[in-house]
C-alpha cells in the first residue's frame, strides 16, 4: 500500500515532468513564433479584426487536427464537438490547468496577439459538414481578445448587432483570426448552418481570403481552435495526474469541469436551452 510520502514523491515528480513538458512546447512554439502581428482589417470592420491567412503549414495543420481528436475529455452537443483545454471557466474564477503538448506550442506561437502572454485556455470545436453555432458573445469570463485557428474547412463567420449582420470574414483552412475592441464586447458572432457560404459585401477580409462577391464557398467538416485567457484565475494546477489529488480536490475539480459542460448546451428545436446566465457563455 502506497503511504503518504510516497504519494507526495510521485505528486512531486509528475509536477517536475510537466514542467519540462511545458518548457519543451514553448521553446518549440517561440521558434517559430509569428514575429508581427496581422494587420487590422480596415474600416467599416468594427473593433479591431486581424486575419492573418495560412498561418500553418499544411503538415502543421494535419499533425494538429489528429493531435486534437486523440485528447479525452470531448463534450457531444446538438450541433458540435467540443473540447476545452488549460482547465475551464467558472464564475468563481478558472482552475487553470497546462495545455497538452499539440496545443501548448501553437498557443506559444499566438502569444504575441495577447501582448506576449500565452493564452491559457484553447477551446477546440469540431463541426459537421454545415455546422455551426448560434450568435453569441463570449460571455465575461474571459478577457476581451479571441484568436481562432482554423484547421481544416473554410466557414463564414459573422458579426452581428441586435440581430443584423454588421460583417462577416471568410475563415480558410490554416488562417488566423482574432478581434477584439467592439468586434469581440459590443458584437454577436455565428456561423451559420449552411452546406456553404456565399461572399458578398459585408465580408472584409476578401482580398486575404482570395474571394470575391459572388463567390459561394463550400463547406466540410470543419475543425477550429479558439484561445483565450482567463478573467480571473483561482487556482493553478500543475497538470499532474488528477488521481495524485486529494479526494475533495478531484471532486471540486469535476464539478468545475460539468459546470463548464452544462454551460456550453446550445438552442435546438429538441433540447432545453440552458439557464440565462450561462447562456452567454456559449463558445465558437
Amino acid at each position: 500500500m502506497a503511504t503518504a510520502l510516497d504519494m507526495q514523491a510521485a505528486y512531486a515528480a509528475a509536477r517536475r515532468e510537466a514542467r519540462k513538458r511545458r518548457t519543451l512546447a514553448r521553446q518549440t512554439g517561440e521558434s517559430r513564433a509569428a514575429t508581427t502581428l496581422a494587420p487590422p482589417l480596415p474600416a467599416p470592420c468594427p473593433g479591431v479584426v486581424r486575419y492573418h491567412p495560412e498561418f500553418l503549414s499544411e503538415a502543421e495543420a494535419t499533425a494538429l487536427a489528429a493531435g486534437c481528436r486523440a485528447l479525452p475529455g470531448w463534450v457531444a452537443t446538438p450541433r458540435r464537438r467540443v473540447l476545452s483545454a488549460g482547465g475551464a471557466p467558472h464564475p468563481s474564477g478558472a482552475w487553470a490547468e497546462p495545455l497538452p503538448p499539440c496545443l501548448a506550442g501553437l498557443a506559444a506561437r499566438v502569444a504575441a496577439y495577447f501582448g506576449g502572454r500565452a493564452p491559457q485556455q484553447a477551446l477546440v470545436n469540431e463541426y459537421a459538414a454545415g455546422g455551426g453555432i448560434d450568435a453569441h458573445r463570449d460571455g465575461p469570463l474571459y478577457e476581451g481578445l479571441a484568436v481562432v485557428v482554423s484547421l481544416e474547412s473554410s466557414a463564414r463567420l459573422d458579426f452581428s448587432r441586435r440581430g443584423e449582420r454588421v460583417a462577416s470574414v471568410v475563415l480558410r483552412p490554416r488562417s488566423l483570426l482574432a478581434f477584439s475592441g467592439d468586434a469581440y464586447e459590443g458584437l454577436e458572432h455565428a456561423i451559420a448552418a449552411v452546406p456553404a457560404d456565399a461572399v458578398d459585401g459585408l465580408v472584409r477580409n476578401r482580398d486575404a481570403a482570395a474571394c470575391a462577391v459572388g463567390d459561394v464557398v463550400a463547406r466540410s467538416r470543419r475543425l477550429s481552435v479558439t484561445f483565450r485567457r482567463f478573467r480571473t484565475v483561482a487556482r493553478t494546477l500543475d497538470g499532474v495526474d488528477a488521481t495524485l489529488l486529494a479526494a475533495a480536490d478531484r471532486a471540486e475539480l469535476e464539478r468545475r469541469r460539468a459546470w463548464w459542460a452544462s454551460s456550453i448546451s446550445e438552442k435546438d428545436d429538441d433540447v432545453e436551452s440552458p439557464p440565462a446566465p450561462l447562456r452567454a457563455l456559449a463558445v465558437d
